[in-house]
């Protein structure tokens, strides 16, 4: 009997080990990962009728995205995620562009086992826009590669993202027939007056994990 008592105390405190262990690894595995939405507020009004003037300078500080626009991402690692952006919007009375970005941030931070502790994080992206002129019916396409540097700070299921963008180069082609695409560096968003020139993004998102 003393040796039975020993057995089922023996079972007994290793289920409560086995138990705590996966309760500890499922903890672990809620906080390293999880999904979030959001949104770069200060595109949406680059959408609108606004003067000629703004909508030329103020997408410097819009990371170059124009209206309608959200922000999906998701950590795979408490301290990387993937990332994919999409803008739509007309951006004067001829012209609509339509943008979508894909890229992963790498989050510099002391916690690997929690995605609430963000920070500093350097990402890799390649942007698409269609460039599209309603009149002649002609599209412009475009592939972008472009880093970034930013800093993201958390408030409850909050995240606020803010962040340079550096442009690469372009690849350029068009729907117009007898045209061939074109490759060359692109470091400014007008290289006839700038030769670099990053721009700023400012992202809101929440947290659905």
């Amino acid at each position: 009997m003393r040796y039975l008592k020993r057995i089922i105390y023996t079972l007994f405190f290793a289920a409560l080990t086995i138990n705590g262990a996966k309760c500890i690894a499922q903890n672990k595995t809620k906080n390293s990962t999880g999904y979030y939405i959001g949104t770069n507020p200060l595109a949406i009004p680059l959408g609108f009728s606004i003067k000629e003037e703004n909508k030329r300078f103020l997408p410097i500080l819009a990371g170059n995205e124009y209206g309608a626009n959200v922000v999906g991402g998701y950590f795979f690692r408490s301290n990387q995620s993937l990332e994919g952006r999409i803008s739509l919007s007309n951006i004067h009375q001829v012209a609509f562009v339509g943008q979508i970005h894909l890229g992963t941030n790498y989050f510099f931070q002391k916690n690997k086992t929690n995605i609430d502790d963000n920070g500093w994080h350097l990402g890799g992206y390649t942007k698409y826009w269609d460039f599209y002129n309603r009149q002649t019916k002609v599209h412009f396409h475009n592939i972008c590669p472009y880093f970034t540097v930013g800093y993201t700070f958390n408030a409850k299921r909050l995240l606020f993202d803010f962040r340079i963008n550096q442009t690469v180069a372009v690849l350029s082609w068009s729907s117009l027939e007898h045209t061939r695409g074109n490759i060359a560096w692109m470091l400014s968003p007008w290289p006839e007056f700038i030769p670099v020139l990053p721009t700023i993004s400012i992202t809101i998102n929440y947290k659905l994990l």
